[in-house]
């Protein structure tokens, strides 16, 4: 696509890239440019959100590409390091949802004896599910390769 990975490191504090070499900053500052200059040069017109979102979409496509070749160009440290942070980051992610969950069913405990209702929002068990449906899935597809 039309970043390189060489260009970028993992982030400390967040999720995605920071720009190492001055490419990196210079393709952040054309992007940032780039999509400014649309939303300012289509301002008014029917056509400013999807221009935007286009430029937008394709930055996104091309940021997770970036991202998917990064294992292949850090050292095996810092990859190493990369997934202890995301473990970390799902498991808090995981004890966070299971803990509103728990809160939201003390809150409506009267749903569930009275109505039989789930008393805690069913999109928190959508996504502790997707999780664990990416956790075998990822497994599985880890375990094939071996």
């Amino acid at each position: 696509m039309i970043g390189k990975p060489q260009w970028f490191k993992y982030r400390i504090f967040g999720w995605g890239l920071a720009p190492k070499t001055w490419q990196g900053w210079l393709y952040g500052a054309i992007w940032f440019i780039v999509i400014v200059a649309s939303s300012i040069l289509t301002t008014g017109s029917a056509s400013q959100p999807w221009v935007v979102g286009v430029l937008i979409g394709i930055l996104i496509l091309d940021v997770i590409h970036i991202m998917f070749q990064m294992p292949k160009v850090n050292d095996e440290r810092e990859n190493y390091h990369q997934l202890i942070i995301e473990r970390n980051c799902s498991f808090a992610a995981i004890i966070a949802l299971i803990c509103v969950a728990i809160y939201q069913a003390y809150q409506n405990r009267a749903l569930m004896i009275n109505n039989g209702a789930v008393p805690f929002d069913i999109s928190i068990a959508i996504v502790l599910g997707a999780m664990l449906a990416a956790k075998i899935g990822s497994t599985i597809y880890v375990k094939m390769k071996m």
